[in-house]
């Protein structure tokens, strides 16, 4: 009998079968990867958005059986299945996004893929998954996003693919995620190709270049993983005030003492959950690498004028977040940058509570308004 749960995988810790029980899929055929546009693991509205499995670093955490159906795919009414079209979904945490949150999987390492490759290996043993890629191009966000470019499956290749896609290629999606994923690298490992270490060669530097000031990806913050720009981290965090998390200087490998001050710094900043994490993304790095400030600033800030309903833009997620502190969720799918149905729902509860903030003459209004983000954001506690 197939067991259909990976061993390697943590299957208790947001184990959703019994909340959100799908349907069985006789042969998984397909792999669609996702990124989650964050660094930490995403809460998935207790399981009503979660794919089958999620990988964080080393960590697989898996959702539900292998060959059951997830939820992380849109699926409308009257076209193809997406979820229960035998495809076994993964959420890679990190981001498709040059300079988002988490690691940028586009530009991911061999140590990187290292738990996807490991993951895909035993899914392609277990089932009849074939270790190919779509023929659909793997497409950069932002272009990845929407249908224009080509990179869309139709519905009757969507029937008839067997193999790897991301969300990008999935019909009746219009997420770009995971953009310009290696794909080619993954297979390559997945059949058998020796990972690459950075050793064995005096050619290949062990750490890639890097120019000693830009942000350098947060592939170069990793529990136990060495790169010149830890260093430069600790000293950025000790100049502004948070020397007292290392018993010893600041040093080159990733590790507790920096992740402590980084993740203290953040919340300084106001933010919350996955942006106060300890993982440097370019926000926080930028942050640091200004001149401290001398005394506390006012942390509310202006609503973004792209930031409408049915819009992508970087502050819809904290739109979300505040939105989700002030306690106006759930919010399924939260959190991304897509300004979406169930988003819009949140914020019409929000002018349910605050009808003077509500556009004039309506009686739904699910736009947010500058007025109305300047209020969210006290009630979510900003100052």
């Amino acid at each position: 009998m197939t067991a259909h749960i990976y061993p390697k995988a943590d299957a208790t810790s947001q184990w959703f079968h019994a909340a959100y029980q799908g349907d069985t899929m006789p042969h998984p055929n397909v792999i669609v990867l996702h990124t989650t546009e964050g660094s930490s693991f995403p809460s998935y509205g207790g399981g009503g958005s979660a794919p089958t499995f999620t990988i964080k670093g080393g960590t697989v955490r898996q959702h539900f059986y292998a060959n059951e159906s997830a939820r992380a795919l849109v699926n409308a009414a009257g076209g193809v299945q997406t979820n229960t079209l035998n495809a076994v979904q993964i959420e890679l945490v990190g981001t498709c996004d040059k300079g988002g949150p988490g690691l940028y999987w586009p530009d991911a390492d061999d140590a990187d893929l290292a738990a996807l490759v490991d993951l895909v290996k035993w899914l392609t043993d277990t089932y009849p998954i074939p270790v190919v890629s779509t023929s659909k191009p793997w497409l950069s966000y932002p272009s990845s996003y929407g249908s224009a470019r080509g990179q869309r499956m139709s519905f009757s290749e969507w029937e008839s693919f067997n193999g790897i896609c991301g969300h990008q290629h999935v019909p009746e999606n219009d997420h770009g995620d995971p953009g310009n994923f290696p794909i080619k690298r993954l297979i390559e490992l997945v059949k058998g190709a020796k990972p690459s270490t950075g050793g064995g060669s005096t050619t290949t530097p062990s750490t890639p270049s890097w120019d000693g000031k830009s942000f350098p990806g947060a592939s170069a913050f990793v529990l136990g993983k060495s790169h010149p720009a830890v260093t430069v981290l600790g000293q950025r965090l000790v100049a502004h005030g948070y020397g007292s998390f290392y018993k010893e200087g600041p040093g080159p490998t990733f590790g507790q003492a920096d992740k402590n001050a980084t993740q203290a710094f953040q919340k300084a900043q106001g933010w919350s959950g996955s942006d106060a994490d300890g993982y440097p993304g370019a926000e926080t790095w930028s942050r640091l690498m200004a001149a401290p400030k001398a005394a506390a600033t006012s942390s509310i800030v202006s609503l973004n004028s792209a930031v409408k309903p049915g819009a992508t833009h970087a502050q819809v997620k904290e739109l979300q977040q505040l939105l989700l502190k002030a306690g106006y969720g759930p919010i399924p799918g939260a959190l991304s940058t897509y300004y979406g149905p169930e988003t819009q729902k949140a914020v019409a509860r929000f002018h349910n509570k605050n009808p003077k903030l509500k556009s004039a003459g309506k009686s739904y209004d699910p736009a947010i308004g500058k007025s109305g983000f300047v209020e969210l954001q006290k009630e979510a506690g900003r100052k």
